[in-house]
């Protein structure tokens, strides 16, 4: 996905659907070690410099291929997660599809099964019991070792989601407010006569754009430390919330030490909820990023104009 501003940056939006959750487990990740991953905008130069870029060998134009590594790897990272997700979804439907279809019994199958019954039945009543006295029982799904304590420490990490989200959305509202400074073109270049033609010399109007594209850089960088400020304060704010969930997937063995479906669907539930803080602190810091190496881009590019 293009990564050209903040509000389509980040590639997987992990909106929760309870159909989708059934029969997935946790992913083994600790989310606040993706927090602690993201690049913070210091300046449009060190942006720009982190970027992967081309140059077009016809007009030496540079352009920006992507934000960099450093992003790419946490953007391969979170779309694995998601295709996780979707590939346990389509396993869960297939499965759910061959259950249905083996669930309905032929006729040599119903009549087996009424033998059995009557089978099980006369034993019984051999016993002086009933038939459902003596049917097997089921065995019970087991949660960790201390299954009250695990249970608070879930409780807990679900009521740090309605933290994550009312801190994401202050930081939403606070970054909307933020706005970059209005930078004046300047005066033109005059127009002079060379030859036949009048107007502005190629030197002069490079001159121009420089300056203009470096005013404009200078506004950018006031504005990226903006940012930058505002991500450093809510950023520990999140993860403290966000610690939380780690905690009791960790514990949980991302719900391998638990048989109870409803409990490792709760688990993957808050997982994916809490995926929502870093999917927003992504998305800030990678627009506010991107928008940063292009303002450097437009001074390098005017500075590497060649005039004849």
């Amino acid at each position: 996905m293009n990564i050209m501003n903040i509000r389509t940056y980040v590639p997987v939006l992990f909106c929760i659907s309870w159909g989708m959750a059934a029969g997935q487990r946790p992913a083994p990740i600790q989310i606040n070690n993706l927090i602690s991953r993201i690049p913070l905008p210091v300046s449009s130069q060190l942006c720009y410099a982190s970027c992967t870029t081309t140059r077009d060998p016809a007009d030496g134009v540079t352009h920006i291929k992507d934000n960099g590594p450093q992003f790419n790897s946490l953007n391969e990272e979170a779309d694995k997660i998601g295709k996780m997700d979707m590939e346990a979804m389509k396993s869960s439907y297939a499965n759910a599809q061959s259950t249905a279809a083996s669930s309905v019994p032929n006729a040599e199958q119903v009549a087996q099964m009424q033998a059995e019954g009557m089978q099980r039945a006369q034993q019984a009543m051999q016993n002086g019991g009933s038939p459902a006295q003596t049917a097997p029982s089921a065995s019970q799904p087991r949660s960790p070792a201390n299954h009250v304590a695990f249970m608070q420490e879930l409780g807990k990490a679900q009521s740090s989601i309605m933290q994550i989200t009312q801190l994401t959305n202050e930081l939403s509202t606070k970054m909307s407010e933020l706005r970059m400074a209005e930078v004046p073109m300047g005066p033109n270049c005059p127009e002079v006569r060379q030859g036949s033609y009048v107007g502005p010399t190629c030197s002069c109007t490079k001159d121009h754009s420089v300056d203009y594209e470096q005013r404009r850089v200078s506004a950018r960088d006031k504005y990226l430390q903006q940012v930058n400020e505002l991500l450093r304060q809510y950023i520990p704010r999140i993860k403290d919330q966000v610690a939380l969930v780690d905690k009791v997937e960790t514990d949980s063995g991302y719900g391998q030490s638990v048989n109870d479906p409803s409990t490792i669907q709760m688990l993957w539930v808050v997982q994916r909820q809490a995926m929502n803080g870093f999917a927003s602190l992504m998305g800030i810091a990678g627009g506010t990023w991107s928008d940063g190496a292009n303002q450097y881009l437009n001074l390098v590019n005017a500075r590497n104009k060649t005039c004849p």
